[in-house]
């Protein structure tokens, strides 16, 4: 980087001057008054604030990219809108301005040196983390900031509205680059080397969605070549070459190179006689026990595998790169498998690109199965993935074999409930609830369970999350057993679940596992809706009458199910002698379902909600 630079420089100095065609649409320090008397923006009078002007240029002269951000906070909520973190490649500037109108005059407020934390990522990349001072309700904020060459992505739509966000980048002969536009929403300009969204609305987050990401209108942009005089540079050109890349990078392939420190692992795990599969998923285990995952996501690992071995800590590569090296120790024909998490978004697979992979699992070709693990996770059985990995597909880096592997949940979010309750003529009613969970289910309860400082604690929350719920007694079992089923019972006695209507009582059989909001309430959606893994929900119970009484009303069953069985709900409820028993089984068997599956799926939800908010009644006997 530092002899690029040099280059760059001696390049300004004898380059002809840069040719400027449109006048820039905002200028650092130069506010428009009408914008500081804004109070609220007239295409989206709930924003909380608005991203007045986004404008990127690359000077082919200097081979500098600058940045100018400018945003108008509208209300309170806005406030955390200005304080950003920006990611700035090689010896990037950073500068602030906040405005604010008092009395009348323009107060401008600069952004100090002790406001700017740098930290660096990787190499020369950094990430700059920015207070901006004097912000309040009705402040405009610029963000100005430069760095060599190109951003990885220019977004045209964030979180709040956009009025206006202009990208260019003009021809050069000595740099070349790929570029791939996502989003679905038109460009009010787009032409070689000048891109505008204008006036695009805000994209927020809806249940069972992907990375926000995904759907914002923008454009991702690789590198390809830098070809100057006395220096020659070639970055992503296929996906092989991001194979060649990550396979010599200091701190991905090599540092795999030397796994000593795993020699008396293989001999305990060589010593146990396992099936093939089981001495995998033993490795697995064993890393999980030796080294904890410090919640930082990566693909690269910053420290020497064995020190992190040693220390028994390292992020999410530190620990998959150790499991590589641990089951090609065993004899496994194994692979690192680098992939973009669900957050990070989605990878194309005709856009080769490396700044994109944010994460490395670990994978093994046995027969003609691939089998992939992470070991980041202490509670989740080593045959699963974390949920933040599933997105889709990741890339094998291996010497001989690279290429598409398919990641996908092996299994489902299970849950089976089974209720025994007596009820009283009060309406008070007494008796167990059971929960077996299953795979995932599993796991999300032992992590949850876990972040409790005792079970005591645990069970607080839950009385204090359903009114009118007492537990006299609860046990658990496989707490600690990933491989197994978690099970919970509870002796419980319910107040508010039944009502005595006098001559009559009313009973919602589904108690504490009653639906009552649809999460899909937006009219439309424009955007996949997005599980990750199925999910499988069994609910029975079973409730012995009080004396004297008898069943007046009972609901209907009914049997739902989407085409090709993408989900599915049964519901049956039937009487024998003295008892009621009811059963509601609810299953999403479809992992994605495209937007113009939105109303049918909305519509699903609706008429579960609808059969979870019948009751039963009972009438007294004369």
């Amino acid at each position: 980087m530092k002899k690029l630079a040099a280059v760059f420089v001696m390049l300004s100095v004898f380059a002809i001057s840069f040719v400027k065609g449109q006048p820039a649409p905002a200028r650092f320090g130069k506010v428009d008054p009408a914008d500081l008397e804004m109070k609220v923006y007239d295409l989206d009078t709930t924003a909380e604030a608005v991203i007045l002007c986004d404008y990127g240029e690359f000077n082919t002269n200097t081979f500098q990219f600058t940045r100018l951000k400018r945003i108008k906070v509208l209300k309170k909520e806005g406030l955390d809108q200005v304080n950003g973190v920006y990611n700035i490649s090689g010896s990037g500037l950073i500068k602030g301005m906040t405005y604010n109108l008092v009395d009348g005059e323009i107060v401008e407020s600069k952004l100090k040196n002790e406001s700017i934390f740098k930290e660096q990522i990787l190499g020369d990349n950094y990430r700059y983390r920015v207070t901006m001072p004097d912000v309040r309700v009705g402040s405009i904020v610029d963000i100005q900031y430069s760095f060599p060459l190109l951003p990885n992505e220019w977004r045209f739509q964030d979180r709040i509205p956009v009025r206006w966000s202009e990208l260019r980048i003009p021809e050069s002969p000595y740099v070349t680059f790929q570029k791939s536009f996502f989003g679905f929403l038109p460009l009010y300009v787009n032409e070689s080397g000048r891109w505008v969204g204008r006036n695009m609305p805000a994209l927020h987050d809806e249940p069972y969605m992907n990375s926000l990401t995904n759907y914002l209108n923008k454009v991702e942009i690789e590198l390809s070549n830098i070809t100057l005089p006395n220096y020659s540079k070639f970055y992503t050109s296929s996906w092989d070459a991001v194979n060649d890349y990550l396979l010599h990078h200091s701190r991905f392939g090599e540092k795999m190179s030397m796994a000593l420190f795993l020699t008396e692992d293989v001999k305990t795990i060589e010593a146990m006689n396992l099936a093939e599969l089981d001495k995998m998923k033993a490795a697995c285990n064993l890393v999980k026990q030796k080294i904890k995952w410090n919640e930082e996501e990566s693909l690269y690992a910053y420290t020497d595998l064995n020190l992190v071995y040693k220390k028994g800590s390292g992020n999410s590569a530190e620990i998959n790169l150790t499991l590589v090296m641990l089951l090609k120790k065993l004899g496994f024909n194994a692979f690192p498998v680098a992939l973009s998490t669900r957050e990070n978004g989605l990878i194309s697979p005709v856009f080769p690109t490396i700044d994109k992979l944010n994460y490395v699992i670990a994978g093994v070709k046995h027969g003609e199965k691939n089998y992939l693990f992470d070991a980041t996770e202490p509670y989740l059985n080593p045959e699963l993935l974390p949920f933040r990995v599933l997105n889709g597909r990741g890339r094998i880096i291996n010497d001989k074999l690279s290429g598409w592997i398919e990641i996908k949940p092996e299994s489902a979010q299970r849950e089976t409930v089974l209720c025994n309750m007596k009820l009283e003529e009060t309406g008070e009613m007494a008796g167990t609830i059971s929960y077996t969970d299953s795979d995932y289910e599993a796991f999300y309860f032992r992590k949850n369970f876990k972040s409790y400082n005792s079970q005591d604690e645990y069970i607080q929350d839950i009385e204090s999350s359903f009114p009118g719920v007492t537990i006299n007694s609860s046990s658990f079992k496989n707490i600690d057993s990933v491989a197994s089923p978690v099970t919970e019972k509870y002796e419980v006695s319910l107040t508010g679940y039944a009502s005595n209507l006098g001559e009559m009582i009313s009973i919602n059989p589904l108690l504490i596992e009653k639906k009552e909001s649809n999460p899909f309430k937006m009219e439309n959606r424009k955007y996949p809706i997005d599980y990750g893994h199925p999910i499988k929900n069994r609910y029975i119970i079973t409730i012995s009458l009080p004396d004297g009484y008898e069943v007046s009303e009972l609901p209907k069953s009914c049997n739902l199910v989407l085409p090709d069985k993408a989900a599915s709900f049964v519901y049956l409820a039937k009487q024998n002698g003295n008892t009621i028993q009811l059963t509601a089984i609810f299953e999403i068997n479809k992992t994605l379902f495209l937007e113009n599956e939105y109303q049918l799926l909305k519509e699903f939800y609706n008429q579960v909600i609808s059969k979870h908010a019948e009751v039963i009644i009972l009438k007294k006997v004369t």
